[in-house]
């Protein structure tokens, strides 16, 4: 990794009226120093006293004056201001009279000359000046700045630094004398050009850092470096960082420095040629050579750099072994690792890895086909200390086949099932183990895998960018505090904490473990744990702070959460095709039924189930499974269970033991279900419910349940259940203490009527008989106000319960059912029917009380309808006659119409058609018109020939033969039809030939017994004015049809020849021309 130089942190402890102390850290060690604040006073006697009174020196404000320099010391920095550019002598003096004294920092100003003698190291400046150490010191040339840092008067600077302002000749010079007089324990050497204008050449001298054997690391930066021989760094033996950043440097011949070759473990060289690696062949020791441009050479095991990036190449191992073909390999030099990438090759085996030279290896053959790992043996291998081998298929992990210092163990989604003890004990040295996506099979008697993976459920992990977003669900303190104990991950993914830290921090208290508890379950609901242990059995992880394990001779699966303060229901997300006891005894599971909150899924599985010492008050349905054959819910809340639990109980088959004791049971005839299966299952602990009402003080009859109704506006009534069990008598009753008393005794065998003596019956209010077999009413408690009898075998109710009844009904608006019995409706017992219809509004439905064989409701019938007399036969028979007598009337005063409406419907033929006599003529119907007139001939062959009738009509358009005598054919048609149809419009009156053809008719028809003729009268015939005396006459004289009545063509058809369907003979072809 980069490296930075950290500042001195200085921190003044005020003393007893002294000079300050002040702490300064030097190379990681602190020290406590006394920090020099002023010059003393007797300065210029002590001047005076060397060079003579006739030389200058004043002293003013800590700034010392003389004729060759200035002297000032503030705030710990003392400047040397050389005024006099000829050096004659030393003239510098003690400026305290003490030798413990420290300064932060010195710096010299004034020289003009490259040459000069006050070009000096820092340790001569601190002889003459007396003072022990100081942080910084700086000398100030024309074209250079040197520096030193950490300078000890006997020892010497730590690193000294020189900074070309500008190119001069002199430099050169300058900077070797400089490091020579540099004494040895020197560390760090850097010569730097701070001119980006100009690249200044630079000249080594050979013997530049003869005894400089304590040196560690030379930089030269943005130089052209020249004179660098073999020689030059023959002394350098501890030498490991050589430095050239943005220099020219033609010359590389003092890479053969053997001296070199030995020491040199870094090499920077951003040069402007190419480097040809092979000149570092011999360096044993070199780790890093971080090059711009070069030429390369295959048996480096140095890492090979581009400047300023952060990952290497990388050729050779120091087992000679190099980057196998299958796989890349890099080194990151920022975190030291070599990084060896196998992944996605389709691996069977792990070939032989290259050992870095520095740092550790990284193995990654993730998503390959490797069915077990490789021996120690295998080169390479052994020294690795990160391995990842997700996506494989390994079935098995041995300590054998694991590297011997591994730190970080990815083997998520292979086929391992379990681990060693050996191998649990080598995980407890790695620190970072991903086991996800292994389907781990732990077995009862395997303790040290189950401690395993419960401390490893104890890591609450969370990635690092929803961190922020999951605390600040928590916006009280509890979030604020809870944020100190995550502690980001080695690889910056995710933030860890460990749980029992934060249990032990919050001292195992309820409130806390609560928060706990819902801190794991936000976690997996909304972020999901990034290394989860997924168990075989539960193909999911164990439950939240439970342990899961196998019964290794049953292969049963044991889920226990025994007291752990859960609140929530463990979850269990899949189902579970395996055998599965789930125990969460004394926990806080309250009647948490929310499936947003927890998933119930994997509850189908469980065969039995513990959860005594709870707080239920509710037993959810859904955690009932179809295998259950055990349940314990004892000392719980629990009031009662919901119908849909006790008829899933009830059908179980194969259901073993229900354990329901200590539960504050409510006796509530509500629950009946419940209590009649707490009586079946645990009888004693539903005797216990009872007693605890302190209802009655004797015991429930053995086939019957008794429990308490309540009702807002009566007493507690105790209920008697004994419906559904075939019984043949009422048993023996508890009597209440207090309250009331309702017995329902449904869907029995009873036949004969409770005795008044039967104990307890006497306190009954409510009485429940229906579906027995009673016939008879004995013996009615006094203070009954409800009784139902429905679908019994009653006929009749005697006298006594009558009055008892019609009494109970005025005084206390009893109620009564009295359906589906076969009521006997005669008028013997015609007082019963008088009963219940003075009592209907008191009887349940009334109206649906039936009279047995008729069905009739026996509040519809009268009592005349059961009891009638002689009146009531004479007036039937006199309004029967009366409605004959006005039927008759109707009858001919509409015959016509009636007739008519008969004959179209076909109703009553015999009677609405008439007989005919000339049944042998040809056609039906002679249609009579004049020639203006024939589109009035098509309505008449549609609805006559066409129609439901079928008649044959004859007109001279179609029947008559051409050349014929008109007057021949008009008799001929007229003596051939039974019918004669006259279309009279204002054209026929007008026409000739029809009035000749009405006149024919009208003299072929006045012999006949029937009306033949049929005129219709159309519209546009205003009178009869045209016609003759005689035609006009029978117009006045005959009724005619009218073509715009409503009826005409009903009219029209009865007027036809009445011809039953069934005689008709003839074929219509007759008609047809």
């Amino acid at each position: 990794m980069g490296w930075v130089r950290k500042p001195r942190e200085l921190l003044s402890i005020p003393t007893g009226g002294g000079e300050p102390f002040r702490t300064r850290k030097s190379n990681g060690i602190i020290h406590c120093s006394k920090q020099l604040e002023n010059i003393r006073k007797d300065y210029c006697e002590i001047y005076f006293s060397e060079l003579g009174e006739n030389r200058s020196c004043s002293i003013t404000d800590n700034i010392v004056t003389t004729e060759d320099y200035q002297m000032s010391l503030a705030i710990s920095t003392l400047q040397i201001n050389w005024k006099n550019p000829v050096f004659h002598r030393w003239n510098i003096y003690k400026i305290s009279n003490e030798t413990d004294y420290e300064l932060v920092k010195i710096t010299v100003h004034g020289i003009r000359s490259e040459v000069d003698m006050r070009i000096s190291p820092g340790v001569h400046y601190l002889g003459l000046l007396g003072i022990r150490q100081i942080g910084d010191y700086n000398i100030y040339l024309p074209s250079l700045v040197i520096t030193e840092t950490d300078v000890h008067y006997a020892n010497g600077p730590q690193n000294v630094t020189f900074k070309n302002a500008y190119d001069s000749p002199l430099n050169s010079m300058v900077i070797n004398n400089y490091i020579r007089k540099t004494m040895n324990n020197t560390k760090q050497i850097e010569i730097n050009n701070t001119n980006t204008f100009e690249i200044p050449t630079l000249t080594m001298e050979e013997n530049v850092f003869h005894g400089k054997n304590n040196m560690s690391g030379v930089t030269f930066t943005r130089l052209n470096v020249e004179g660098l021989t073999a020689k030059t760094f023959e002394n350098l033996t501890s030498l490991s960082r050589l430095i050239f950043d943005n220099v020219v440097l033609k010359d590389l011949s003092f890479l053969r420095s053997s001296t070199l070759q030995e020491s040199l473990t870094y090499c920077f060289m951003n040069v402007a040629n190419v480097v040809d690696l092979k000149n570092f062949d011999k360096f044993t020791n070199l780790e890093t050579i971080e090059v711009n441009r070069y030429k390369p050479f295959a048996n480096l095991t140095a890492f090979i750099c581009q400047p300023y990036k952060s990952r290497c190449p990388f050729t050779l191992g120091i087992n000679k072994v190099a980057c196998p073909l299958e796989c890349n390999c890099q080194y990151n030099r920022y975190n030291s690792h070599l990084e060896i990438d196998c992944g996605w090759n389709n691996l069977t085996t792990i070939p032989s890895l290259p050992v870095p030279k520095k740092g550790h290896s990284h193995l990654v053959v993730h998503v390959n086909l490797l069915t077990e790992l490789p021996y120690n043996s295998l080169e390479g291998y052994k020294s690795i200390q990160s391995l990842y081998v997700s996506h494989n298929q390994l079935t098995s992990l041995s300590v054998s086949q694991l590297p011997e210092s591994l730190s970080y163990l990815d083997i998520r989604h292979n086929n391992i099932t379990t681990l060693s003890p050996q191998v649990v004990e080598y995980l407890h040295s790695v620190n970072t183990f991903f086991g996800y996506g292994n389907k781990w099979i732990v077995y009862c008697d395997e303790y040290y895998l189950q401690d395993f993976f419960r401390n490893k459920a104890k890591l609450l992990r969370v990635k690092t960018y929803q961190f922020d977003d999951m605390m600040n669900i928590f916006e009280d303190t509890y979030g604020v505090y809870l944020r100190k104990f995550f502690v980001e991950h080695i690889d910056h993914f995710y933030l860890e904490a460990n749980e029992d830290e934060l249990i032990r921090a919050f001292d195992s208290s309820y409130k806390y473990l609560k928060r706990m508890e819902l801190l794991n379950n936000f976690i997996w609901v909304f972020l999901r744990k990034i290394d989860e242990i997924i168990l075989h059995h539960l193909n999911a992880p164990c439950p939240y702070r439970c342990s899961c394990c196998v019964e290794r001779q049953t292969g049963e699966v044991i889920i226990n959460c025994r007291n752990l303060t859960l609140e929530f229901y463990p979850r269990l997300p899949y189902p579970i095709p395996y055998n599965v006891t789930l125990y969460l005894d004394t926990n806080r599971i309250t009647d948490s039924t929310n499936t947003e909150d927890i998933i119930f899924t994997g509850y189908a599985s469980i065969q039995k189930l513990h959860m005594s010492q709870n707080l239920l008050t509710e037993l959810p349905l859904h955690l009932m499974s179809e295998k259950i054959t055990y349940l314990d819910v004892r000392n719980n809340l629990l009031n009662y269970l919901d119908d849909g639990v006790v008829a899933f109980l009830e059908n179980r088959e194969n259901f073993t033991k229900v354990e329901l004791s200590g539960n504050p049971w409510e006796c509530n005839c509500t629950k009946k279900s419940f209590l009649s299966y707490l009586r079946k299952h645990e009888p004693m602990e539903y005797e216990t419910v009872l007693r605890r009402v302190n209802i009655t003080q004797d015991k429930c009859p053995a086939d019957c349940i008794c429990c308490v109704y309540t009702s807002n506006s009566e007493s507690l009534t105790l209920m008697i259940d004994c419906s559904g069990k075939d019984l043949h008598e009422i048993p023996p009753l508890p009597t209440p203490t207090h309250g009331q008393t309702t017995l329902i005794f449904e869907r029995n065998n009873l036949e004969k009527w409770p005795s008044s003596l039967l104990p307890g019956y006497s306190s009954v209010t409510r009485l429940y008989l229906a579906n027995n077999r009673l016939s008879d009413i004995d013996h009615l408690p006094e203070k009954l106000i409800h009784l139902d009898i429905s679908n019994n075998n009653f006929a009749t109710l005697n006298g006594r319960a009558q009055g008892f009844l019609q009494k109970r009904m005025n005084s206390s608006q009893m109620k009564l059912s009295l359906l589906g019995n076969p009521w006997t409706c005669s008028c013997k017992e015609k007082d019963f029917l008088v009963f219940v219809k003075a009592q209907a509004r008191n009887i349940a439905n009334p109206s649906a009380v039936q009279c047995s064989g008729t069905g009739r409701s026996l509040i519809e019938i009268e009592q005349t309808d059961i009891c009638p007399s002689v009146h009531i036969y004479f007036t039937s028979l006199a309004v029967s006659l009366l409605i004959l007598a006005l039927s008759l009337n109707v009858f001919v005063c509409f015959r016509r119409p009636i007739m008519i409406w008969f004959y179209e419907h076909e109703i009553c033929l015999s009677l609405a058609a008439r007989r005919e006599l000339d049944e042998e003529k040809k056609f039906d119907a002679f249609l009579s018109f004049t020639h203006k007139d024939e589109e009035l001939v098509e309505e008449f062959v549609d609805r006559l020939e066409n129609g439901k009738h079928k008649f044959r009509l004859c007109f001279y358009l179609r029947d008559w033969l051409v050349g014929e005598c008109i007057p021949d054919c008009i008799n001929r048609s007229v003596q051939g039809s039974r019918r004669i149809i006259i279309l009279m419009t204002k054209n026929f009156l007008q026409s000739t030939w029809g009035r000749l053809e009405f006149r024919l008719a009208l003299h072929a028809t006045s012999k006949d017994r029937c009306k033949r003729l049929i005129v219709v009268l159309y519209p546009d015939v205003e009178n009869f004015d045209d016609l003759d005396s005689e035609l006009r006459t029978y117009m006045v004289l005959n009724t005619y049809l009218e073509r715009n009545h409503p009826n005409f063509w009903s009219k029209l058809i009865y007027s036809m020849p009445h011809t039953m369907h069934s005689k008709r003979s003839r074929s219509d072809a007759e008609t047809k021309v």
